[in-house]
């Protein structure tokens, strides 16, 4: 066979064998359920928005014009009707309504303890202009002077990044993605090269194939059910973006422009696990020989969740072993620029082909040598 029917064939192999696994198919079930509730749970659950019964006692059509525009300000709905002044408090008590007015002279705002705070106290802000507008034209002012002097004397609102929040959330969730998929796949490629070579079914397969087929078939095969997981994990978010549904700032982005990383970091995590799995004896050691892998992980994560914006998030952003975490979570909030996303990426690829080559000498080598533990170093020199 020529290697890349050997590549297919051992891609082929690990593929089938996943498949077959139940548990493949629970995770993948539970996975896409819970993107599913992640998408639509909040559309679900804030879709109801809060309502308030609203009295009021000697009000106008420009008060009750007020009310409604403080209650579209604040994102709630409000039922008014008319009453008499002398039921306001009752009306209150007896929770027949949640808020009462009563305009006049003396303006005041009724209400339970802790029941419509943020109502009441824009409420009270509202009578209480209402009521100073109309002593300015009691002192003589035209009708437009008081409201060209209210207009002016209005501070000036500048919202200066109002997605900041969203794109950080969508940040988080791009990476503690990432690392969860990478980390399973890393330990499912170096334990299937430690059970291969413990019960000697690596030399029965270096019988029909050269060892890096043998390496990077289980690799792609591996990276293969690792992009179905991700899938089932990314598939209703996609359907919602495609529906015109809304979605958290910077996560659309991510996922469209940060799949290239996704592809390097498990290429290059999943090839060097690969490497590693074969020097071990047991299987038991294949957790022990890949945790320096391990902690580049973690500490990648971590910058990704925490400080992807910052000159250690922009420098880890480019270096290849840490830019597959880092990166997607830099596009999320708007930071990464076209010269590091293309510097990051022709870095990740020299990597990749330099993995690969060293790998594949690593696991020809340490793969037919049994009786003990090996070292990197043995195996290369």
């Amino acid at each position: 066979m020529s290697r890349w029917q050997s590549l297919l064939l051992v891609a082929g192999r690990e593929v089938r064998e996943e498949l077959s696994r139940k548990t493949f198919w629970v995770v993948l079930g539970l996975l896409l359920a819970g993107s599913t509730a992640a998408v639509s749970v909040p559309e679900i659950v804030g879709g109801d928005r809060t309502s308030y019964d609203v009295a009021v006692a000697d009000g106008s059509p420009e008060l009750d014009a007020q009310l409604e525009a403080l209650a579209e300000s604040l994102d709630v709905d409000i039922e008014l009707s008319a009453v008499e002044g002398s039921e306001v408090n009752q009306l209150v008590a007896d929770d027949d309504a949640d808020v009462a007015i009563l305009a006049g002279d003396q303006p005041t705002v009724i209400a339970k303890q802790e029941r419509a705070e943020s109502f009441v106290a824009a409420a009270q802000q509202v009578l209480g202009v209402q009521a100073l507008a109309e002593r300015l034209e009691d002192a003589g002012l035209s009708a437009a002077d008081v409201r060209t002097a209210m207009e002016d004397s209005r501070a000036r609102v500048v919202r200066l990044d109002q997605d900041e929040s969203s794109r950080r959330g969508s940040a988080a969730i791009v990476a503690i993605a990432l690392y969860l998929l990478l980390f399973m796949l890393m330990m499912q490629v170096s334990n299937g090269t430690a059970i291969e070579k413990a019960n000697r079914i690596s030399e029965v397969l270096l019988a029909i194939t050269r060892p890096g087929p043998l390496l990077f078939g289980k690799v792609l095969g591996v990276g293969l059910v690792g992009m179905m997981t991700l899938v089932g994990g990314i598939l209703p978010v996609v359907v919602k973006l495609v529906a015109g549904g809304g979605m958290p700032a910077g996560l659309g982005a991510a996922i469209a422009w940060g799949m290239p990383w996704v592809l390097l970091g498990m290429a290059i995590y999943l090839t060097i696990a690969g490497a590693l799995g074969a020097l071990v004896e047991r299987q038991e050691e294949a957790g022990s020989v890949v945790t320096p892998l391990m902690l580049v992980l973690i500490g990648a994560y971590l910058v990704a969740q925490s400080a992807a914006d910052s000159p250690l998030g922009q420098v880890l952003a480019i270096i290849p072993l840490t830019s597959p975490m880092v990166m997607p979570s830099r596009i999320a909030i708007g930071e990464a620029t076209a010269v590091e996303m293309a510097l990051s990426l022709g870095l990740g690829v020299a990597t990749v082909l330099i993995a690969v080559r060293i790998s594949a000498r690593v696991y020809a080598r340490a793969v037919v040598r049994t009786g003990r533990r090996l070292k990197v170093r043995e195996v290369l020199t």
